[in-house]
This record gives structure tokens, sequence and C-alpha cells, in this order.
């Protein structure tokens, strides 16, 4: 039997498993139940069941409900269900009635499984579902991992997923279960050819099989197939991944030269990736990445707005995917005294200045230090160590004075940098970019005059 084979192939069971069996009182669950009971000796199972009433079917559902419920009398086996309002559901989230009632039976399913100590949840699908799903899939287009159908393996919030019956045909389970006498519930719903997997499965499914007999077992295998593709791409586009990646709290940074580097199809497969790094990939569709794509060949500041409050943004030479709600610093500001050492909580670090003498000149000022020296003699204001404001310039040696906006426009540092930046600055003049190694040229030390000293530690 295939189901014997498949929970061999996959190694879906182990001994001593405790098992949350998802039944909906048809024939592919029903039987799916009935095949575990007949290995719970063998393997020491734990069985539980669960179902849920999508309250989609009115007093059928509540039947199919009923028949559950003095199916695990019979069986003696403890029974986890739970009752949702679809409709409602799918109108709240703006989903369709179908993926509604995924995402809340996934979620029940899980808490249930929580809920009894299962560690994995069983489900029904069959060969003929895997089939059905691919071809639905193709009609409405996708890419690799889709046409991949629905994999023998998954997991859910920790809770691993089996589907015993996966390479069954359904013509075999409706004989498994005639021959055993089980009985079962008739889901009405499963000849309404409103549904288009309807359509598919009593339509399109029975020419194909009338020009190959064993089309759906040839369409699971395809699926199994590119399954198998999908998981070397995916290890690849890990890889790759990380070659162009810079990672930070709330965004991700794709080094655009890097990116470019790879052929068009890996360079969306990494931006999915990064995606995914960020959240779901819900309500993204192929559109959406090339979308992205293409603000690799705009000029900085380019962005593009997309599902679940991300943006995309084009910053020199990267690639910015972020959330619109990031919170925007407030900035700070402190009045730096002399000689009394300082600590800045936004940047953690200390700030000290003291004043010298004699004049240290400018040829002792390295980069590779956190100390810098300006002429004190030229300081008429507060000194202050901020963000940004309104007006601040920066004198540059050799090139003069420039708004300090046009300094980190030539410094290439992204927009959403800028108002973290620390800065040390007397009245809307910079004395220093801290971090970035730029000093004003107009508060250089002169010889013969008190030098101000202000180290970052």
């Amino acid at each position: 039997m295939e189901f014997l084979k498949t929970i061999a192939k996959y190694q879906m069971l182990s001994p001593k498993d405790h098992v949350l069996v998802a039944v909906s009182g048809g024939a592919d669950s029903v039987a799916l139940l009935y095949g575990l009971l007949e290995l719970r000796e063998a393997f020491f199972l734990t069985l539980s069941v669960a179902h849920i009433n999508h309250n989609l079917r009115g007093d059928e559902a509540q039947k199919d409900a009923d028949f559950v419920k003095g199916l695990c009398a019979d069986l003696d086996l403890p029974l986890f269900s739970y009752s949702a309002d679809v409709k409602t559901e799918a109108k709240n989230r703006g989903l369709s009635l179908e993926e509604a009632a995924r995402q809340v039976r996934y979620l029940f399913l899980c808490e249930a499984a929580r809920d009894c100590g299962a560690l994995k949840v069983a489900l029904g699908h069959n060969q003929n579902d895997n089939a059905e799903t691919l071809l639905l899939r193709l009609c409405r287009g996708t890419g690799l991992r889709g046409l991949g159908g629905i994999p023998p393996l998954g997991k859910r919030e920790g809770i691993a997923i089996i589907r015993p019956l996966i390479e069954t045909h359904r013509d075999a389970i409706e004989a498994f279960v005639k021959t055993k006498k089980i009985l079962y519930r008739t889901d009405a719903s499963n000849y309404d050819k409103a549904f288009s997997r309807n359509r598919i499965r009593h339509d399109i499914m029975p020419i194909l099989e009338k020009i190959n007999p064993k089309a759906t077992a040839q369409l699971a295998k395809s699926a199994g197939l590119l399954r198998e593709d999908e998981a070397l791409l995916e290890d690849l586009t890990a890889n790759l991944l990380e070659a162009c990646l810079v990672q930070e709290k709330q965004s991700i940074r794709l080094h655009i030269a890097a990116l470019l580097k790879t052929p068009e199809a890996m360079q969306k497969r990494i931006i999915r990736a990064a995606l995914l790094r960020l959240g779901s990939l819900r309500d993204f569709s192929q559109t959406h990445i090339t979308q992205i794509l293409s603000l690799a060949h705009h000029q900085t500041g380019k962005e593009t707005h997309l599902p679940g409050g991300l943006r995309a943004r084009r910053e020199y030479e990267f690639l910015l995917l972020s959330f619109d709600n990031t919170t925007v610093s407030k900035g700070f500001c402190f009045d730096v005294p002399i000689d009394t050492p300082l600590f800045i909580p936004e940047i953690n670090r200390h700030i000290k200045a003291s004043v010298k003498l004699p004049c240290i000149t400018s040829s002792v000022i390295s980069s590779e230090i956190c100390t810098k020296y300006f002429n004190y003699g030229r300081i008429k204001g507060t000194l202050q160590l901020r963000t940004r404001r309104f007006g601040d310039r920066i004198a540059v040696s050799g090139v003069g004075n420039k708004k300090l906006k046009d300094e980190f426009c030539d410094r290439k540092i992204p927009r959403d940098q800028r108002d973290t930046i620390p800065l040390l600055a007397v009245d809307s003049n910079i004395l220093w970019i801290i971090g970035q190694d730029r000093v004003s040229g107009a508060y250089m030390p002169e010889s013969g005059g008190k030098v101000l000293a202000v180290s970052i530690y």
C-alpha cells in the first residue's frame, strides 16, 4: 500500500510519536485516521483528533462535526474541535474564503497540537490533490515553488506536518474505506463547479487521464521533481544572498554590484529571499519583485511602496528594503563641557573636550584615532554634540563652505541614516562629522593659539 511506502520513504513516524490527526469527516481524512490506527501498536503511537467547523455549509457542516465527535467516541480517541467564522475572517483580512479557511485551519491545528502535546499533525492530502494543485497554480501563474505542489513534509510554528496519503490515488482510498466498511461523510461542495479546483477535478483531469491513464501520478511525480530543483536553488540563493546582504534591525541593504553579477532569474530569487528575512511574502507578486529590481538601474532616491508596509529604495550603491513605519529618530543635542567627560546614551559613547597649550598642529591629526583638534580661539558659541538641523554648514578645505546636506549627498550617506549621525557643532557650523572622518577646514589649529582637543571614546 502506498500509504506505508510513503511513511517509510519520508520517515514520517518514529516510535512513541504523538500525532494529531486532522479529520474533516470525508473519505480521505477518515481513511488516514484508520490507517494510523493500524500502525498504532507497531509504532507505540498516541493519537488525537482535531476537527474544525468552518461554518460555510450550514447544517451539513454541523453534521460533519457531530459525525467526527461520534467517531472519536467509538474509537476512544480525544477530540479537539473548533468552530470558526471564516466568512467574517475573510472579510476582515481581505482574503478569499479558501485562503481565510486555510489560515484559520492551520492556526487551530498548531494550537491544538500544543494543547495535547503532539509534535506532529497528519493531514489527508492525496495524490489527486497534489496533481490538481499543480494545475491550478499553473493556470493562475506561479514559479517553481508553486509548481512543487503539496510537499509530503512541512512545518508550522514548530509543529511537523506529515501527509501520509500524498502518494496514494483517491481511487485507492475509496477502495480502502469500502473494503473496510468504514463510514464517512460526503461533502456536496466537492461537486460544486463554482470552485476552480472542482472544475479541474471533474472536467480537466478526466480528459488528461484519457490521454494518459496515469496522468494524476505523473503530474504528482513532476511536482516532486520540481520540489527537488527548488530545494537546490534555495541553497544557492541563500549563499548568494549573504554575498550582497547588509542586514540591520528593521531593514536590509543589497549591494547592487554584487546582485547584478548574478543571472536575472537569481536576482529575483535573492530579492524574494531578502524580503522573506523581513517577514511574509504574502501579497507579493512577480510584478513587485520586478519593480524592486528595476530600482537597481535608476538613480539614487527612487523608491517604490510594497505590500505589508514595506518600501524599496535606491540608496547609492545599495537597494534598501525597509518598513514605511520605521521610527524616525527624534535627534539629540548635548552641551559639551570643558574638561568634564560626558556620556551620550544615543551613541553609547563618552565625549571629552579640553583646551591645550602649546598648539598641536594639524600634522598630528590622524583618522586612526577618535580625537580631533580645533582652533579654540574661533569657537564663539556653545560647543554641542547633536544631530543635524536645517541650515547646518561645514567648511571643506579646498572647496569652501557647503551645506551639510550636500556633504551627506557627496559622501553617499543613505537618507535614512542622516538624522542619526552625531555632529560636533557650534551654532549652525559643523566642526566634525563623527564617524565620517570629516572636520571643518575653518577650525584648523593655528601655531601659537589654544587648541581644543575633542575625544570620543
